[in-house]
């Protein structure tokens, strides 16, 4: 599956990446899979998978493309 990493969560990758190929054939809760990632759990406000929001008790299969995305500030 693709996973990407939006805002600042990239930094939590080693490499930087903002998208990354999860290798894992298995469904994961995308908890578990943020996890998986090293992303604090207070750092996600939304997670999108197939361009839809989810929660994060929510299965990702294999060929899902995920979303993590940060809080987000502006005006």
């Amino acid at each position: 599956m693709q996973v990407h990493l939006g805002g600042h969560l990239s930094f939590y990758d080693a490499e930087r990446r903002s998208w990354v190929e999860w290798p894992d054939a298995a469904p994961l809760t995308l908890r578990g899979l943020a996890e998986r990632l090293g992303l604090p759990a207070g750092e996600i406000a939304f997670v999108a998978v197939n361009r839809r929001l989810a929660a994060l008790d929510d299965l990702a299969r294999p060929g899902d493309r995920v979303e993590f995305f940060p809080p987000m500030g502006g005006g």
